[in-house]
């Protein structure tokens, strides 16, 4: 193996579940990795820090509003004033979300939100590599289910039970 990368996750079983198909999916492209699995403190210390060549991490919710890419991938976003881990620094795509910052008009955003998409999908300065769906099974007796968008699992704060059935 001549490409040998070290990927980072937290003991989250799941993420240790995918990490590992990603690794044998790797390997038999020739790219060797290492798995480094850490309580979450350690390893999101590292992530934010950017001490990773790798890792794996998921967002809950923050993603209702587009501007998540300026927190995400603005040039002046690098940690610790947000989540641009990578360094990433384009111009055009900065000048693109400022400009949708400020405007107020749906339309006007969705304009400056496509040409960024348009340039990030040539620069790829992520690669998303899995979206989880989250099915909601229940019963009629629980009421008031309603799930969100963004993935997050605050619908059960207005849950209830219906103890009429």
């Amino acid at each position: 193996m001549r490409v040998r990368l070290e990927f980072k996750i937290s003991t989250d079983e799941t993420t240790r579940l995918l990490a590992e198909i990603l690794q044998q999916q790797l390997a038999a492209a020739g790219i060797a990795v290492t798995l480094r699995s850490s309580e979450f403190g350690t390893f999101y210390a590292d992530v934010t820090s950017g001490r990773f060549e790798m890792y794996a991490l998921r967002w809950i919710g923050s993603n209702e509003d587009p501007d998540i890419f300026r927190y995400a991938l603005g040039s002046d976003r690098v940690p610790p004033k947000g989540a641009n881990r990578g360094h990433y620094a384009n111009a055009r795509v900065d000048a693109l979300l400022a400009d949708a910052a400020r405007r107020t008009d749906e339309a006007s955003r969705a304009e400056d939100f496509i040409a960024v998409q348009q340039i990030l999908a040539v620069d790829l300065p992520t690669i998303p590599l899995w979206y989880p769906n989250n099915e909601v099974i229940h019963t009629t007796r629980i009421m008031g289910i309603v799930p969100r968008v963004d993935g997050s699992f605050g619908f059960l704060r207005e849950a209830g039970v219906n103890r009429g059935r």
